[in-house]
């Protein structure tokens, strides 16, 4: 399985290029601005973790502080 991710300003051109994905049975989904900040979250932890720039109690930290943050909103 290959993933690709694409971003633009044009939505008419997203459309396009999701339609082209499904014609060439491809799986295509147009994510929001949140779920793209919250997947890039996401790979950064994950990395931090496995190369040991972060430590298990930072990750549970930082998550706990992203989440008072959102309890804000």
């Amino acid at each position: 399985m290959e993933t690709i991710i694409l971003r633009g300003d044009s939505e008419s051109n997203a459309r396009l290029i999701l339609e082209l994905a499904k014609k060439l049975n491809f799986t295509a989904k147009k994510l929001s601005d949140k779920d793209a900040e919250e997947m890039g979250i996401y790979y950064s932890v994950k990395e931090g973790l496995e190369s040991g720039r972060l430590v298990e109690e930072e990750k549970v930290d930082f998550l706990s502080a992203l989440n008072s943050e959102n309890d804000e909103d």
